[in-house]
């Protein structure tokens, strides 16, 4: 069996990737995680400032964070804990990087000193036009600015001082996303019942794309999540609606994109006309969000429930971008402002934290790699492992503590067919006492003739069956139900715990090899690697530990 020198595969693999990307016309990229200090599990929301890529802002429902160093740290700069108050989005002026706002459920909050000082410039009428889940300022006017409500569009063209609101529109829209185009003039609004275009700033509106889902059904989980929890989650919002971004191209603002539950959908003609992109390659077609950068015209970027996608326009096909990346369950995407001497960054914000993207190292940065290791093969790299559980042993403990294994299923089925050969059984038993006496007057006086007593008790059994149950039973319904619900549950935690496993692996062969001389930077790349251990801990009940303890 041919064996490979880990430093050709090495260079291979980078001459490979780069000539592969420069026919694409972007660089691959690795994750790297940036969201270490942030205390909040429920990150949804996040925007690169436009004027500086290290500073970033990122939101759970009820705190915003900034990062001044690109992620190496974080502070709070709005907290709304302790209020019935919650973030639902977050959004930078383009034209000016002192000013970021909040889209809240009590309306739209403005910061001009990048978060130390927040004033609220929107509240509507009521808790429908309250809530702000878009905001998007005009990129050649920063006064112009567009509030998404539960109650349809807002807008002002004097930075907040008078609003007006978006005419031709349903009462009690939700409006996801908005985008203004280019042209002073142009904004298009994605919403649960599809997509509208403005041609005069935002005023009058209409429907350029119709979506097949209710609003009123939205709007009734919406006011049941919130009764229940005091909150709203902005991710089953999202999740619930069926179109969740809109953008424009860079390049040509006549072909806008649309994030949607069925995919990318495309339209090249300023909507008059809309088709949904090609799928190879895509996992799935749940796009919850999009973005794109003027550094790379030629790909669309997607952010879905099983991990972040590229599109080429070029060959209508997609291709996955997970490595680094260990949760597949992505929320938002925003891009940095374009580097000098790189491609953007672009920060996406998981179920698991924050990442950041950075394009893989080119070949001279292997002279880092320890000396020792550069004539080992790769069997004898990998050998070093043999102590520790294989992916498949992970899978099966995974399966087991999550009692998620297909035999559960097979075993229910056996058991409901079987029900069918158990009679149903029936036991009866009664007991009663009789008495009865006759009288009658007999020389002016009653007499007893007769009386009598008895005493009656009896018994009985059943047995039924109902044999056509052994050909089909209710039970067997309730079961494919629950087996597609398992299926899934089943596919969830296999894709977790093999992303978790493989970028530990990754991790610790990069510590090998190339060890950082940096003890910071040490410190952090082994507690991540601890961290990495209880996750898959938390996923196979520390099956992993228990191993290594051995």
């Amino acid at each position: 069996m041919m064996r490979t020198c880990v430093l050709r595969a090495f260079i291979l693999f980078i001459y490979l990737s780069a000539a592969s990307m420069a026919r694409a016309g972007m660089q691959e990229i690795e994750w790297k995680y940036v969201s270490s200090g942030i205390e909040a599990s429920d990150l949804h929301s996040l925007v690169v400032d436009p004027g500086n890529p290290d500073v970033v802002y990122a939101s759970s429902y009820k705190t915003v964070y900034k990062t001044k160093d690109s992620g190496h740290t974080w502070t709070e700069v709005l907290s709304f804990r302790g209020t019935e108050n919650g973030i639902n989005t977050i959004a930078a002026d383009p034209l000016n990087s002192q000013i970021i706002y909040a889209g809240t459920a009590a309306g739209l909050y403005r910061s001009r000193d990048q978060g130390l000082r927040w004033e609220r410039i929107f509240n509507g009428l009521g808790n429908l036009e309250n809530a702000v889940f878009s905001v998007t300022v005009n990129p050649n006017k920063s006064e112009n600015i567009y509030t998404g409500t539960m109650a349809g569009i807002f807008f002002t063209e004097d930075a907040g001082n008078n609003w007006g609101k978006g005419q031709n529109l349903p009462s009690e829209l939700t409006v996801t996303s908005i985008i203004a185009d280019a042209n002073l003039h142009i904004v298009y609004a994605a919403s649960v019942r599809g997509i509208y275009k403005s041609l005069n700033s935002g005023l009058e509106w209409k429907r350029i794309y119709e979506s097949d889902l209710d609003d009123e059904e939205l709007h009734s989980f919406i006011m049941d999540e919130t009764e229940d929890t005091g909150e709203t989650d902005i991710n089953s919002i999202r999740d619930k609606s069926h179109t969740r971004k809109i953008l424009t191209d860079p390049a040509d603002s006549r072909i806008i994109y649309a994030g949607t539950s069925r995919g990318l959908l495309i339209s090249n003609d300023g909507g008059v006309t809309w088709a949904f992109a090609g799928s190879i390659g895509l996992v799935s077609h749940n796009v919850r969000d999009i973005a794109v950068t003027s550094t790379d015209i030629d790909h669309v970027y997607a952010a879905t429930d099983r991990g972040i996608f590229r599109y080429s326009k070029n060959t209508d096909s997609w291709d996955e971008l997970y490595k680094g990346i260990v949760s597949s369950d992505i929320r938002y995407m925003d891009f940095a402002p374009a580097a000098q001497n790189g491609p953007p960054a672009l920060w996406a914000v998981t179920k698991m934290g924050i990442y950041k993207s950075s394009p893989l190292l080119p070949a001279s940065a292997t002279q880092n790699i320890n000396p020792r290791y550069l004539r080992t093969d790769t069997g004898d790299v990998l050998s070093m492992f043999n102590h520790e559980p294989s992916i498949e042993e992970i899978k099966e403990a995974a399966i087991e503590y999550a009692e998620v294994s297909p035999g559960k299923i097979r075993e229910w089925r056996k058991a409901a067919a079987n029900r069918a050969w158990l009679p149903d059984l029936n036991f009866s038993y009664d007991k009663s006492k009789d008495w009865q006496r006759s009288d009658y007057f007999y020389s002016g006086k009653y007499v007893q003739d007769d009386t009598t007593k008895g005493k009656d008790k009896g018994w009985s059994i059943s047995l039924t069956w109902q044999l056509g149950e052994l050909i089909w039973n209710d039970d067997q319904t309730s079961i494919d139900n629950r087996s597609k619900l398992m299926v899934q549950l089943r596919d969830d935690v296999l894709n977790e715990v093999t992303r978790l496993y493989f970028e530990r692996r990754r991790l610790q062969i990069e510590l090998i090899m190339s060890p950082p001389g940096d003890n910071r930077i040490m410190i952090e790349k082994d507690l991540r690697l601890q961290e990495l251990t209880a996750n898959i801990d938390a996923l196979t009940g520390s099956f992993l530990s228990r191993r290594l303890a051995k």
